[in-house]
């Protein structure tokens, strides 16, 4: 170790709170013409700095201007942030390094070691959701709406062969023989002989199944591609983990007759992949435990202001600049990494792999192209295309960017928003487009000429009717191309978007009650419910954020999408579903991503799929025992409950 930096709170009132840095040089070497970078998730506020000058784009932080730094000496200052107080470890200083000035063209980065930020709290004791001592010996998540318990036992071996299937069950069979495979290394046989049979039945409901498992079969029965999925979800989960005791290849499965089918249409989960990017067998790993658990939809946050995920023909730029950053990069680091070069896109070809890949476990998969705010990874890949050199407007976004807003004044705005869009139609073939829209701050576009032109042509008297503006041409260009948008709630703000646009409600209950009133199709999303980024509990070294509440999963499981309408309110109709989201600030590799994910996920997948009046959380609680068990087989990184 030669440099170790201590991040400490010293004070804390009402609207702010003081803090001490402190970095020691541990070398023999003096420091003289030095700067201090470091990742902070909030705003310093530069005037309240003691020693040195506070730069800040983004979570990315400069200090500079620094007096000399003595072999075996230290450097103090203390600043302020203006924010609600920090009360877990992850709120401090994660990563940090020293460059030297006359480096500035090429910053070439000397590491610092960060210590555990001290907060100033009593400990918390470790939040824990106790289990029942015996799990279910039927342990299947989410709750099926009707399941019979029959006396015996299937044995599935190596000699289970499938009946040869009819086609609209192929992505099912796809799904389970992979499975197979991971049991016994061999390929599943399909044969006319086989003793599991699927069988298409058009008197069930769409995405519901049938499953009956006797002595000798397994019936199942659907009407769909995605009810066979469902139905296959079950027998999976009614695999037990370890063979049976009598047979070393064999896997015993109880007898039992079940009639299921969906609570909610849309079942999503959405991650982020702008703020750190996830590898394609990441993502696969996550599909296979989304279809396990009867989620459909996997929306794909795939830009932000970060980072630019996705391919695209016409602007080459957008992946050559726009997926990585670091500190010699046009792209500033945030979050993690900070030191070198990070960051990464799928291309094309990635991305058709998993859609089919999503396709065979019954998952439709939403692109997102966050516009006209989160845009400053495009912006800055394409400056000649879309920055207004006059426009001197002044803003800063929640996350601290001053220059990530698309001007709805420019023709290159237009022109790259149905390239893109037109580009992204023909890949995904899911119906729909998300574009994001939310979080565009004020004071943006209030002084450019352009724009107050722009708003008098159109008879406009606030400037956030000029994200209408955007979203209402982006709207028409989805629609030509056979696609319905989908939006953020503050994709209603400008009052320009028709209703046939699906809004996501993210920011509270409240405001998902207030677009059902108002005539939107909505998929409930509240953060405070619904983000698996939060903290799963309340101690100090719980991973995590905390902007909306701490959620462990007892509160995830009682959360009730719009309970205060009625059951028989025809309103109840205009909500299609339910999304969990991780946001992935803080989320860079597979095991912090499980983490924050599991078991939180098996909470959200019964609300999504069954009854309100089949969930019971005692019931969960024992079924989830039994689920734990697969967890640990599989290798999942969960936070255990106990």
């Amino acid at each position: 170790m030669t440099y170790r930096l201590d991040f400490t709170v010293i004070e804390k009132v009402e609207g702010h709170c003081r803090y001490a840095l402190s970095l020691h040089n541990l070398t023999d070497q003096a420091l003289h013409g030095w700067s201090l970078y470091f990742f902070i998730s909030r705003c310093i506020d530069p005037t309240s700095v003691s020693v040195g000058t506070i730069s800040q784009i983004g979570s990315y932080s400069c200090l500079s201007q620094l007096p000399p730094l003595e072999a075996n000496g230290h450097f103090y200052t203390e600043f302020m942030m203006r924010t609600m107080p920090f009360n877990l470890h992850d709120d401090g200083i994660n990563e940090a390094f020293i460059a030297l000035d006359n480096d500035q063209h090429q910053i070439q980065p000397l590491k610092v070691h960060t210590t555990t930020i001290n907060l100033d709290q009593d400990s918390i004791e470790r939040y824990c959701t106790p289990l029942p001592s015996v799990s279910c010996d039927i342990a299947l998540i989410p709750q099926p709406n009707h399941l019979t318990r029959l006396q015996g036992e299937f044995v599935f071996n190596q000699f289970t062969a499938l009946e040869t299937p009819p086609t609209l069950a192929q992505g099912a069979i796809n799904w389970l023989r992979a499975e197979y495979k991971k049991h016994f290394n061999e390929a599943m046989p399909i044969s006319p002989q086989g003793n599991i049979h699927y069988h298409v039945n058009n008197d069930i409901i769409e995405h519901g199944y049938q499953l009956l498992i006797e002595s000798d079969n397994i019936w199942i029965h659907a009407s769909s591609a995605t009810g066979f999925v469902h139905a296959t979800s079950s027998l999976l989960q009614l695999l037990p983990t370890k063979p049976s005791h009598h047979a070393a290849a064999a896997y015993c499965l109880p007898m039992v007759e079940i009639s299921d089918q969906p609570h909610y249409s849309y079942r999503g989960m959405m991650l982020d992949c702008g703020r750190h990017f996830h590898p394609v067998d990441r993502i696969k790993h996550l599909l296979d435990h989304l279809a396990r658990y009867k989620f459909n939809t996997f929306h794909w946050h795939l830009t932000d202001d970060e980072g630019w995920r996705i391919e695209i023909d016409a602007y080459p730029q957008l992946t050559e600049i726009g997926a990585w950053r670091g500190p010699n990069e046009i792209i500033a680091p945030q979050f993690s990494h900070i030191d070198q070069r990070y960051g990464g896109f799928y291309t094309k070809q990635d991305i058709r792999e998993v859609i089919a890949y999503a396709s065979d476990r019954g998952i439709s998969i939403i692109p997102e192209i966050d516009i006209p705010g989160h845009c400053r990874a495009a912006i800055l890949s394409l400056p000649e295309l879309l920055q207004d050199p006059d426009d001197y407007s002044v803003y800063r976004s929640i996350q601290n960017y001053p220059d990530n807003v698309l001007s709805p004044a420019l023709a290159g705005t237009y022109t790259f928003i149905q390239t893109v869009l037109e580009e992204v139609c023909a890949l995904f073939p899911a119906p729909f487009v998300h574009i994001g829209a939310d979080e565009v701050p004020k004071g943006v576009w209030s002084d450019s000429a352009a724009c107050r032109q722009l708003m008098a042509d159109n008879n406009y008297h606030d400037p956030m009717e000029l994200q209408g503006h955007i979203l209402r041409f982006s709207e028409q260009v989805l629609r030509d191309n056979g696609k319905r948008m989908m939006g953020w709630e503050e994709a209603t703000h400008g009052n320009k978007v028709s209703k046939d646009t699906v809004i996501f409600s993210w920011l509270s209950e409240e405001a998902g009650l207030e677009c059902v009133k108002n005539g939107f199709d909505v998929v409930m999303q509240p953060a405070q419910s619904t983000y698996l980024d939060l903290a799963q509990g309340y101690s100090a070294d719980e991973a995590g954020v905390d902007w909306a509440g701490k959620l462990p999963l007892d509160k995830v499981y009682n959360y009730h999408p719009l309970s205060m309408i009625a059951s028989e309110n025809s309103e109840r109709q205009h909500i299609l579903g339910i999304q969990t989201a991780l946001w992935s600030e803080l989320i860079n590799n597979q095991s912090r991503f499980e983490y924050m994910i599991y078991p939180r996920l098996l909470a959200v997948s019964e609300i999504c799929w069954s009854k309100p009046q089949h969930r019971n959380w005692d019931d969960f609680k024992a079924r989830l025992k039994g689920q734990l068990n697969y967890l640990d087989k599989a290798g999942i990184n969960y936070r255990h409950c106990e």
